[in-house]
């Protein structure tokens, strides 16, 4: 397999992650807005016909409908944020609401299946830890990377060393920083260096067959304990049995499929089916991620000055463009994969990714976002690749109102007390589609849900009256960022559900409903823009007006 060169910001790609992800939670003066949630009591209130309080949907939603739209501008000085609110509040057309209780769901061998035999058909897979074996060549492109490495930390730091605005302490922490980077570079080129000597001229995928079933990684492990990729999945902790498939065709037809699914106690569960032009590229994890959406703002630090769209159009890009977690610089050249043109509509595209659940069997979720896109792929030499589709979310609909899951991902470290450098995470449950001219070229479906209980049929609701003065009050906290002036464009707020975590379990939680104000926010450091973030900014549960925050998934 060609070795793909892939410029990525780490550093920036875990900060952006952990802000779009976590964003700053302050607690009220009490503190029981936010935290010190109670599961049972909460259950016990959604059960309440009697409380003034509360009413049942069927009369929030008409009593809802009077208001035409919600509009106000929030101004905390102190905290540095501003917010300008003009939305519609969107009702679901349904007569209740439940509280679910819900568990992770593993990916079946007869799930895997289907979804090899209709997107797969007869193209042979093979193992994919054959992608994983270095060549010599690959070993020879990364020593002399590594070696380009230590230089340009070099020069980075004595630039800093001589930057004025820089404090003294962080010049000469800089400086200092220098010798033991070397040093762990070096170990790192000695590493593979004697790796080299044992490494293959080319790997043949034949040498690798697959039997198409999910194994537990240990079971991989032991039959294969040399096998470096089955002992990274092993060594990710397999006391529960963590599980998977990974298989990856030989484009020999010119177009590189890879089939992935994990079974996974810590990082969750996903799969995803991939169809490439050109080379193979990595689409893995472990761990479950959404697409972000937002556009990418080029920074100057980079040696890009100019905005978004100019950036594109001058690179050939259509936008909008599906950065990820790479870095961009002004002088990148970037490749189609494929065309950039597709000769349907979004809509038809819809109703082929809707043929397609259809034929997996998966009839409950419905299309809640997405459009065409730009998405960049990877490095294929002094080259960044990309490709042009329709990207299409679907999330589970329940009895007419859609699991947007605005609560956010759950992300615990050491709720284990036995390890408590343990980290474990919960993301939200949904489908992506990609579709162009090719076909169906990218389906990927994380954290699968299990609905084991409805816990009360038919759950009493906090008014949108109620609700919107929490809103007003909390949204400049939840907003704020040290040292970081921050404003805030909210445009959608809607009644829909959300997957809420039990406080002393990981692994199993609650589907509630919640009024879910949705926007952007921008960040700026001295009126020079950070960073951005879209999507559900606040959530407020709607049976007892708590905020939900997307750090501890309650």
């Amino acid at each position: 397999m060609p070795r793909q060169k892939l410029k990525r910001l780490i550093a920036g790609a875990l900060c952006g992650a952990m802000l779009l992800a976590l964003p700053a939670c302050q607690e009220d003066p009490e503190g029981s807005i936010v935290a010190h949630k109670d599961m049972e009591k909460l259950i016990s209130e959604g059960a309440k016909s009697t409380d003034e309080s509360r009413v049942d949907a069927e009369q929030l939603i008409e009593d809802a409908k009077k208001t035409e739209s919600y509009e106000t501008t929030l101004d905390n000085s102190g905290l540095k944020v501003k917010a300008e609110v003009n939305a519609q509040v969107e009702l679901p057309e349904v007569d209740k609401l439940s509280i679910y209780r819900v568990k992770q769901k593993p990916f079946t061998q007869e799930f895997l299946d289907k979804v090899r035999a209709e997107l797969c058909g007869d193209v042979e897979l093979f193992d994919y830890s054959a992608t994983q074996v270095a060549t010599k060549k690959d070993i020879e492109e990364n020593i002399r990377d590594a070696r380009e490495n230590i230089a340009e930390y070099e020069e980075m730091m004595h630039q800093m060393a001589n930057n004025p605005e820089v404090p003294e302490d962080q010049r000469q922490d800089g400086l200092d920083s220098i010798e033991p980077y070397r040093q762990e570079m070096q170990e790192e080129i000695d590493r593979m260096q004697a790796e080299y000597e044992s490494a293959p001229d080319e790997v043949d995928l034949a040498d690798y067959p697959t039997d198409y079933k999910i194994h537990t990684y240990k079971e991989l492990y032991e039959g294969d304990p040399d096998n470096g990729y089955y002992g990274w999945l092993y060594g990710l902790g397999d006391e529960k049995g963590d599980s998977g498939f990974s298989g990856v065709s030989d484009g020999s037809d010119g177009r590189y499929r890879s089939l992935y699914v994990q079974n996974n106690a810590d990082y969750s569960n996903k799969l995803y089916y991939y169809d490439d032009l050109g080379s193979l590229l990595n689409h893995g994890g472990v761990i479950v991620e959404d697409t972000r959406f937002e556009p990418y703002m080029p920074a100057s630090d980079f040696g890009i000055e100019q905005g978004y769209e100019s950036f594109w159009k001058e690179k050939g890009v259509p936008s909008p463009v599906i950065s990820g977690d790479f870095g961009l610089e002004g002088d990148m050249v970037f490749v189609p994969v494929g065309s950039k043109e597709i000769s349907f509509t979004e809509e038809e595209a819809r109703e082929k990714a809707e043929e397609l659940l259809g034929k997996l069997g998966i009839t409950d979720f419905k299309f809640s976002e997405g459009g065409k896109y730009s998405e960049l792929l990877g490095g294929e030499g002094e080259d960044f690749l990309y490709d042009v589709y329709y990207v299409l979310r679907y999330t589970r609909e329940l009895e007419g109102v859609l699991l947007t899951q605005s609560s956010g991902a759950k992300f615990v470290v050491g709720q284990d007390t036995s390890n408590p450098n343990r980290k474990q995470m919960w993301p939200g449950e949904n489908i992506e589609i990609r579709i162009n001219d090719r076909g169906i070229v990218g389906f990927q479906y994380n954290a699968p849900l299990e609905i084991t209980e409805t816990v009360v049929e038919g759950t009493s609701l906090k008014t949108f009256d109620e609700v919107k003065g929490t809103f007003e009050q909390m949204l400049p906290m939840l907003l704020a960022e040290e040292d970081f002036e921050v404003t805030a464009k909210v445009d959608r707020v809607r009644l829909s559900y959300s997957r809420i975590s039990e406080k002393d379990s990981f692994d199993t939680g609650l589907v509630v409903p919640v009024w879910s104000f949705e926007g952007e926010t921008q960040a700026y450091f001295n009126g020079y823009p950070m960073h951005d973030r879209k999507g559900t900014l606040m959530a407020i549960n709607a049976i007892d007006g708590s905020v939900i925050d997307a750090d501890l998934g309650y």
